[in-house]
């Protein structure tokens, strides 16, 4: 597993928060080249807060516990749609299926973002439990288009991807397929008929990729590891053999589009109920799949029918040569509690992120119950 890199600055308040994103050095940084840009180059910068700055960027399913098996990805999303045919009725697309479980905190491959600095701020200092501690928070800051134009395996452009395009349909398939074959079977089903010229060979392309390109042994983990994209062992002409994923000269390739598929793409939602909409909601959707016992295949060089690991977001910016898709901010353990004041001021409460009337009463009640050293007649 690879480390978290050093954090580019400190923010004590809100106001260095702003300061750090419209002030200094750090979009430079973060921005897509010229040649990868189309439109505005700030829409497609997130945000996501984390309570302890040692948390990774890695959604709940692909969190290994140690010395655990991985969970049951299929099992889990097949019971919850089970037990929940209003909330998730039959035919919803996979993608629709995972955004709801997440919703209701279901483990899936989604990882919450937000376009909005200050709810990202916010969940970075939400717990008051922690104020006493001293383990410092996190703010990060993605570069989802710029994601995208390296971890696609349908297109290569520095643009955000929706619902139903090839790449979301293609990982949000694995919530419901054990096996390479009826992953791809899985996805040819369930793309749209294109209606984009180009579009139907992109499609062939990444299907081919499924369902055509058996994976290097060496892709193939039971726990999170850091990998090399400069130097990945790939299957090719020649067997398996290190490559350099990022080679623009072979950027199509069957055995590179594989190892694509395994990486998150970044996903602007419907913004279909509430929550969504007040947290300005975005995912990364993560690719791969962890196996219960990667020793299996030992002395094997390659599987035609297993999922390759996932491939997590910092391996991908560590491979960069230039600018980067990620940065963070630390948030000093002392001055949560400060930070969450001035966003309550301005109107970042928990009870404007969470439209739920649960939320709404909490708010409500924390609001008006007396302070602790009130006396009050006996």
């Amino acid at each position: 597993m690879r480390d978290i890199p050093a954090e580019s600055k400190t923010i004590e308040s809100v106001a260095q928060a702003i300061d750090a994103l419209t002030r200094g050095k750090l979009l430079d940084a973060l921005a897509p080249e010229a040649s990868a840009r189309r439109g505005d180059a700030r829409f497609g910068l997130w945000f996501r807060g984390h309570e302890r700055a040692s948390y990774r960027l890695v959604p709940t399913l692909l969190r290994p516990t140690p010395g655990a098996a991985p969970i049951d990805e299929v099992s889990l999303t097949r019971h919850f749609r089970a037990l929940n045919p209003d909330a998730v009725p039959p035919g919803t697309p996979d993608f629709a299926a995972l955004v709801t479980m997440q919703h209701y905190l279901a483990p899936t491959r989604l990882l919450d973002w937000s376009e909005n600095l200050l709810v990202a701020l916010f969940f970075a200092v939400r717990d008051p439990a922690l104020d006493g501690g001293n383990e410092d928070a996190a703010l990060w800051i993605l570069n989802a288009r710029r994601l995208n134009y390296y971890s696609s395996a349908s297109q290569r452009s520095a643009e955000l991807l929706y619902a139903d395009d090839a790449d979301v349909v293609a990982r949000a398939a694995l919530c419901r397929v054990r096996n390479r074959e009826a992953w791809r079977d899985s996805v040819a089903r369930s793309l749209q008929a294109p209606d984009v010229p180009g579009e139907t060979y992109r499609h062939g392309r990444l299907l081919g990729a499924i369902g055509e390109t058996p994976v290097p042994v060496a892709q193939i983990a039971s726990t999170p590891a850091a990998v090399d994209l400069r130097a990945i062992p790939m299957n090719g002409p020649r067997g398996v053999k290190p490559g350099n994923l990022f080679d623009d000269g072979n950027w199509a390739s069957a055995e590179r589009l594989a190892v694509r598929l395994s990486m998150p793409v970044a996903v602007f939602p419907p913004r279909s109920n509430p929550r969504i909409r007040n947290q300005s909601g975005t995912f990364t959707l993560h690719g791969g799949r962890f196996v219960a016992d990667a020793a299996a295949w030992a002395g094997k060089a390659l599987s035609p029918t297993a999922i390759g690991a996932p491939i997590d977001l910092l391996d991908i910016d560590a491979a960069l040569r230039r600018t980067r898709i990620l940065k963070w901010l630390r948030i000093p353990a002392a001055k949560r509690a400060a930070i969450r004041g001035e966003l309550a001021l301005i109107g970042i409460t928990e009870a404007a992120l969470f439209p739920e009337l649960d939320y709404q009463s909490r708010d409500v009640a924390s609001r008006w119950r007396p302070p602790h050293d009130t006396v009050t007649d006996a």
